[in-house]
């Protein structure tokens, strides 16, 4: 994998930035550290110097001049510049022991360069601590030099440590760039493949449940859906053509019928009016079918509003009355008080629909209840009858477009009638559902508690 896409990934730049301020923090962190340890030394220094100087102000009071010069003597000859370095001077200003040639303009502890100090015998930073005895200047020094370079080496240290550190970092960055880069083109590959017709191709999943992962589940839940989507067109297109074959072919028989009527000089109306029955039932399946469609696209205007659905079912007794009688079937409403937010319009041609279906495939003398309830998941419209009912294998089969049953076949119709019931059930969020009446078929059009929105 080319290193330019490495560096251009998102994980590399993450890594880039997160060392930065990493970076940032680590040099203040590192400023401070070094100043802790320097000043800590350089106060270790200044302590050593000050008991020192104490403890041959001690010599001097109780063994007077002549022991404290035999003390420091012996201190030259014990320890030798440059780690440490003593000197006296008497009230003349005159050197009675150590390197030091003049002396000092000062007393008390400082830092200086003792190169001058000394003519050049001793060079390099000192603390020195000058104090008086009675006339004399007495002079104490510590070589500081080591702690400017025992500064220099934490400095180096903690720059090799930042160093390896920021290589490290930048390395699983790469990685993880490149880990990255590996499962988007993984995807890219299976899109690609759905792109050229494969519906079948899948993301792929690691089990990681990382973002990818949950890209990919929910890519897979999506191109599951579409492959469904695309079944079903196809289902759909098959059943469109062997169902409109049929009143296609009887609209062109009856024009041919109608058109051998004039030639015999017969009266043609008949044929005609059995030519644009078929023509209005095909017109009412290609509206049905045009509506299905945009409910499912969620294109139909939508019209939700606080509705009450007893009087939705009162008003589709109302309307599916006069086909009940003309069958010699009963009837009936059950409503409780139930108000919901819905398109009062879409339920209603549902409700019409499961109504029609029950009447036109229960024969005569049926009963047909239309209820209206409430349970704990959300209002119910439902349509029970006491006819023939439908096996539970084919349940499911019935609520896709134009598919109708063996025993259905017989009776008019286009097989929408379910189809359009859970598109509308679908889109208000809710659920078709077909059961056993016992006997007979019980369809609840089920839907969620939404009181507004």
């Amino acid at each position: 994998m080319p290193l330019g896409n490495l560096t251009a990934g998102h994980p590399f730049k993450a890594a880039w930035r997160v060392l930065l301020v990493f970076l940032l923090c680590y040099a203040i962190a590192g400023y401070f550290l070094v100043s802790a340890v320097t000043n800590t030394l350089k106060t270790e220094l200044e302590a050593q110097t000050k008991a020192e100087s104490l403890l041959l102000q001690n010599i001097y009071q109780r063994d007077g001049k002549a022991g404290l010069l035999n003390a420091l003597r012996d201190m030259e000859r014990a320890v030798r510049p440059p780690e440490h370095m003593v000197s006296l001077f008497d009230e003349n200003g005159i050197t009675l022991t150590g390197p030091v040639s003049g002396v000092p303009d000062f007393v008390g502890v400082t830092h200086r360069e003792v190169e001058k100090m000394t003519g050049g015998k001793i060079a390099g930073r000192y603390v020195l601590n000058v104090q008086k005895l009675a006339q004399m200047t007495l002079i104490v020094g510590r070589d500081a030099r080591f702690i400017d370079t025992a500064g220099r080496r934490l400095i180096i240290g903690l720059a090799l440590f930042g160093g390896v550190l920021s290589g490290m970092t930048l390395m699983l960055g790469l990685w993880a760039s490149r880990a990255s880069l590996a499962r988007l083109s993984d995807m890219e590959k299976a899109l690609f493949r759905v792109s050229e017709g494969d519906l079948a191709a899948r993301l792929p999943v690691m089990a990681r449940n990382d973002q990818f992962d949950r890209v990919s589940a929910r890519m897979n839940h999506n191109l599951d859906r579409l492959e469904r989507l695309v079944a079903g067109a196809k289902s759909t297109a098959a059943a469109i053509a062997h169902d409109l074959k049929t009143p296609l072919s009887h609209t062109q028989i009856a024009l041919n019928e109608a058109a051998d009527a004039v030639e015999a000089g017969r009266d043609p109306a008949p044929r005609i009016e059995a030519a644009l029955h078929e023509l209005q039932s095909l017109n009412t399946t290609f509206d049905t079918m045009l509506r299905i469609s945009r409910i499912q696209a969620k294109t139909e205007t939508s019209r939700f509003g606080q509705v009450d659905l007893g009087d939705i079912a009162a008003k589709v007794i109302e309307f599916m009355q006069p086909l009940a009688e003309e069958r010699g079937q009963t009837l009936r409403l059950n409503a409780q008080e139930v108000s919901t937010f819905a398109d009062a319009a879409m339920l209603q041609q549902a409700l019409v629909n499961l109504v029609n279906n029950a009447c036109t495939h229960t024969g005569r003398g049926a009963t047909i209840v239309v209820e209206v309830a409430q349970d704990a998941q959300g209002p119910i419209l439902s349509v029970s009858d006491d006819g023939p009912g439908i096996p539970e294998a084919d349940r499911n089969k019935v609520l896709e477009p134009f598919v109708r049953l063996d025993q259905a076949r017989t009776t008019p119709g286009s097989g929408l009638g379910l189809a359009l019931a859970k598109a509308v059930a679908d889109h208000h969020g809710g659920a078709l559902e077909l059961s056993d009446a016992k006997p007979g078929l019980r369809v609840e059009l089920r839907l969620p508690n939404i009181k507004k929105v």
